[in-house]
């Protein structure tokens, strides 16, 4: 069967395509104009029979009048919702423009539109002019050969392509893909023009323009679903593009984000699977320099509006709602969004194994592997994480650790979120390492065991003070936390980050007191320090070397209260992270000297604690540090250097280095 002319006007007529790009009240004025036609026909039927001509005609003039006026409705819509762009404020884009329309056959300098996503197109008036529809997202973020090539391609395509190729390959191939007679002749008039194009502009710069295109389609669609789409029914988000090029440059989106899926009938120029795979470490795709560096306010507000009505469909929103910027919802406003994608995968689960699923019901099926079976909206848009199991892990790892008091660190970087003790955690790494199967942590231990970290490091304190034991407790929390009864709540699987902040690279003897799991000891060591770990606790001692074989760290058990006498004066730094807060108040004194007393002469004291004022109220454990005992640390020779009184919000905490003199 061949494409023709004929064919496509009836395809069009008789499948009721036309109808899909007509807005509502241009189908009803049309549906009115037609019954007031038949209206006037009939009444005049009953008059002489010659008067049949001119109740034809007048039913003709009516719908020609229906017809032309909703066509002047529809372009004046898509030229709002695809201004114009002045060539003249843009000269490096004209020059880009003008030699693509040279390289692809035409005289004219195309007249040039910005649409909101991240498309190329080209058409001709009815006189032969070109005309360019641009999308923003790759004037901002594609190369200017990347760009140039896509320009190139799509003015050979308004070349050489006839009105009915072209419906068939951007309208069809999307909406028909069972037509395989029509996917054979869209492919075919595909491979030709980019034959054309690869003669042109050269084979590997017409694979980088193909491969810049599909990402960032892929990018910004990712980036509207997951940013814009559940504000859209608020009004436009003027900082759409903004946001976007802060994911691309600033959080490296480019980099992890999948290509938007194939079109059906489309034919691959790049192989995604074996070309260059996610999670190696290898970029899929370079930070680019865009075309335009900055967006005009009028222009990216407009074209945010545009995002947001399409996002929630025609006639849910109007185009003159106040626009608001995203980067100024309070946290609610995202930890709802997090909630809402929630329950969405909640529910997804339950349709899967036949009941209200939980929590853990998510975990487990992630890790046995059947993620893809979970059937949710997300699982059909591009997406920059690695697995579909670490999808469906997020907005619940989101939820759990929300309501512990975490809060995002940036609002468009929503997988990374700061404790309130200042510990950081990755989702995208916590669920990564759930899926595997790896039972730890504060957040994935209680989905596994319905357990809060808090109440049980609270309940063993109680128990082990009530017996007159003030550390025992450590011992149990770890043992308990083996094997999965009990969660360890400072256990963040990463250095705390007020010590990477500080520490440099050096040499020497450290001590890390009170070491736990090893982290900020390992990354003292990665530092260049011969280091020594201690902890009470001989699980927590057990595990950190479990956790790191190899190490060139030297854990061992001690007691902060007794330690071996040979450390006095020994090391040249010694690091104290929240140790003497898990201690009773009455010990703080005690435990303050003999940390003191590790340093040696020339060495330095870092101490990070959470903070209150004088005589504050305690809820206990912990038992935050006054000003009073940071300043104790200067004692047995000790000066005191930069006490740093680091506030947000409500968290309160301390940062203090002390010297001891050479």
């Amino acid at each position: 069967m061949r494409l023709t002319r004929w064919r496509m006007l009836w395809i069009l007529l008789t499948k009721n395509f036309l109808s899909c790009f007509l807005p509502e009240w241009a189908k009803l004025l049309i549906g009115l104009a037609v019954i007031l036609g038949a209206g006037v026909a009939g009444t005049l039927l009953s008059l002489e029979d010659g008067s049949i001509v001119g109740v034809l005609l007048v039913s003709l003039g009516l719908g020609a009048c229906a017809v032309a006026f909703a066509t002047d409705r529809w372009r004046r819509r898509f030229r709002w919702r695809c201004p114009a762009l002045p060539l003249d404020d843009q000269p490096r884009l004209r020059e880009l423009v003008a030699d693509a329309a040279r390289l692809a056959g035409f005289d004219a300098v195309p007249k040039v539109h910005v649409s909101a996503w991240a498309e190329v197109r080209a058409s001709r008036t009815r006189r032969g002019k070109p005309i360019l529809l641009v999308g923003l997202p790759l004037l901002l973020a594609a190369d200017e050969a990347e760009l140039h090539t896509l320009m190139v391609g799509e003015l050979l395509a308004a070349r050489r392509w006839r009105w009915h190729e072209r419906w068939a390959v951007h309208l069809f191939v999307a909406h028909h893909p069972e037509w395989s007679w029509l996917g054979e002749e869209t492919v075919s008039l595909r491979e030709a023009l980019w034959a054309e194009t690869r003669s042109i502009v050269g084979s590997e710069r017409f694979a980088a323009g193909m491969r810049a295109e599909r990402l960032l389609s892929g990018a910004f669609g990712w980036h509207t679903t997951r940013y814009v789409a559940p504000f859209s029914g608020s009004g436009g988000a003027a900082d759409v593009y903004e946001s976007f090029l802060w994911k691309i440059q600033r959080d490296g989106l480019l980099t992890r984000v999948r290509p938007a899926p194939a079109l059906p009938g489309m034919v691959e120029v790049i192989d995604w699977d074996t070309a260059q795979p996610i999670g190696d470490g290898v970029a899929l795709m370079p930070v680019p320099s865009g075309v335009m560096s900055t967006v005009p306010p009028k222009l990216a507000t407009r074209l945010g509006k545009v995002v947001s009505h399409k996002l929630i469909g025609r006639g849910g929103f109007a185009l003159g709602m106040r626009p608001f910027r995203m980067a100024d919802l309070p946290v609610e406003a995202w930890a709802r969004v997090g909630a809402h994608q929630r329950e969405v995968v909640l529910e997804a689960a339950a349709k899967l194994i036949g009941r209200q699923a939980t929590n853990l019901d998510v975990v487990e099926l992630v890790v046995a592997g059947r993620a893809n079976e979970l059937e949710w909206w997300h699982k059909e848009q591009p997406c920059p994480h690695p697995t579909p199991g670490v999808c469906a892990l997020l907005p619940l790892f989101d939820v759990a650790l929300r309501r512990k008091g975490y809060v995002h660190e940036h609002t468009f970087a929503q997988r990374e979120l700061v404790g309130p003790l200042g510990d950081r955690v990755g989702l995208v790494e916590l669920a990564a390492k759930a899926e595997r199967g790896e039972p730890y942590g504060i957040l994935l231990g209680g989905l596994m065991t319905g357990r809060d970290a808090d109440a049980d490091a609270g309940r063993l304190a109680a128990e082990s003070l009530a017996h007159g034991d003030p550390t025992g407790w450590f011992e149990r929390l770890y043992a308990e936390s083996a094997s999965g009864d009990a969660i360890v709540p400072w256990d963040s699987r990463s250095p705390h980050f007020l010590l990477t902040e500080w520490a440099h690279p050096g040499h020497g003897r450290a001590l890390v007191v009170g070491a736990g799991l090893g982290d900020d000891a390992e990354h003292l060591a990665g530092l260049g320090y011969e280091t020594v770990a201690f902890d009470v606790s001989e699980s927590a001692v057990r595990l950190a070397q479990e956790r790191f074989p190899g190490s060139e760290v030297r854990y061992q058990v001690a007691d902060l209260l007794a330690p071996p006498p040979e450390w006095r004066h020994a090391f040249d730094l010694v690091v104290e992270i929240m140790t003497v807060q898990a201690l009773p108040e009455p010990l703080h004194g005690r435990a303050i000297a003999a940390i003191a007393e590790f340093v040696r002469p020339g060495g330095t004291l870092l101490v990070i604690a959470s903070g209150r004022e004088e005589g504050g109220p305690v809820f206990a454990p912990p038992w935050p540090l006054t000003p009073s005992e940071i300043g104790g640390f200067a004692t047995g020779g000790l000066e005191s250097g930069k006490v740093e009184d680091l506030r947000d919000g409500e968290r309160h905490r301390w940062r203090a280095a002390f010297h001891r003199p050479a």
